[in-house]
């Protein structure tokens, strides 16, 4: 609900990141011992292997259709990711979510959407191609399993947090001791999920900043398949939730009625945006109320402690409410539901007695 970034809350947050993404980039692209070429499981020899087999007739038929024509565009778009020592192969591991509409554009000028999937939105199938990419070149299995998979999100302050989509549900990598030796293993309790859907955008399956760390519900049951882009939906990398969102309770609550419902007011300056709708926060949000409850029924019976002497006994409390309300806005991703209680505090403290940054 906040930027990535802004959960780091450190100055150097941009170029941090970007650090992070040239690891990421070194790491599947490992260099032999002598230093004079790339191991075979990198993504630069991978993708020169496949450019040198598009022209051989066991190729046309396991991964072009028994299509010259659709083998040449294969051909075309190995030699478009490797021209110039790889450089657009390693854009497609490093640039900002801003870059992905003009990287996608340049992809499809050289391969057609049907050479990478068939289907309609929500029930996308990838061809034998667009597996090729995502299975072998762009093998996302095997870097989600990887340990350096883990050590990248951990070092993104991702080991202990909620989901950035809907800052409820929490995550956590943990370190496991194994029982038959003094090692300890890393086990990631979140997803990572393709923001540009892997089905429809294979070649950027291990993208650093298209890979989001979520929770299950966001990813397997509300986002899934759907085609989201930076103009129709809040990255976490690239904008906040918290911007363009903000969540609200009757007026009618405040005189004395039951908190039934929780509106999620959006804000100007996205009104295309659709990632309220897709995410399914609402109904979300309204399936359990009582943190808000808790909240409100709190605020309302002791606010007539501002003022004296015990107002600073009653801010504490409130703050360590319902396991947390975040006074910094940083802080929203280390408490569950912390936008919302944000919100619904700032909104009933109308003086800002509490002191909300």
């Amino acid at each position: 609900m906040i930027k990535i970034q802004e959960h780091l809350n450190r100055a150097d947050a941009e170029t941090f990141l970007d650090k992070i993404a040239e690891n990421h980039w070194q790491s599947l692209n490992q260099k032999l011992k002598n230093g004079r070429g790339f191991k075979s499981n990198s993504l630069i020899e991978k993708c020169r292997k496949y450019k040198t087999e598009s022209s051989l007739k066991r190729y046309q038929k396991k991964f072009g259709n028994n299509n010259p024509d659709e083998s040449k565009r294969h051909k075309y778009f190995f030699d478009y990711l490797l021209k110039s020592n790889a450089s657009e192969l390693k854009r497609l591991i490093v640039a900002r979510p801003i870059e992905y509409p003009n990287i996608i554009e340049n992809i499809l000028k050289i391969l057609h959407p049907s050479d990478l999937y068939t289907g309609n939105p929500g029930n996308y199938s990838q061809t034998s191609f667009g597996l090729l990419l995502s299975k072998s070149i762009f093998n996302y299995t095997a870097f989600r399993a990887s340990e350096s998979c883990k050590d990248l999100f951990t070092e993104i302050g991702f080991n202990s947090v909620t989901c950035p989509y809907c800052n409820d549900n929490k995550m956590k990598i943990v370190k496991i001791k194994n029982n038959s030796s003094t090692k300890t293993k890393q086990r990631a309790y979140l997803d990572l999920d393709h923001f540009y859907p892997k089905s429809q955008n294979p070649f950027l399956a291990v993208s650093f900043f298209n890979l989001i760390p979520t929770c299950h519900d966001c990813n397997s049951s509300d986002k899934r398949d759907k085609p989201f882009t930076i103009e129709t939906h809040i990255h976490p990398y690239l904008e906040a939730f918290e911007n363009f969102y903000k969540f609200k309770i009757s007026l009618k609550t405040l005189l004395g009625d039951t908190l039934d419902n929780i509106e999620i007011l959006k804000l100007a300056g996205r009104p295309k945006d659709i990632t309220l709708d897709d995410l399914e926060l609402v109904a979300r949000y309204n399936s359990n109320l009582d943190i808000a409850k808790n909240l409100v029924t709190f605020f309302m019976n002791n606010k007539h402690y501002i003022g004296t002497k015990d107002e600073m006994i009653f801010t504490e409390a409130i703050f360590t409410l319902n396991g947390g309300v975040p006074k910094r806005r940083e802080d929203i991703l280390k408490i569950q539901k912390g936008k919302m209680s944000r919100d619904i505090l700032m909104q009933i403290d109308i003086n800002n007695i509490l002191g909300i940054k």
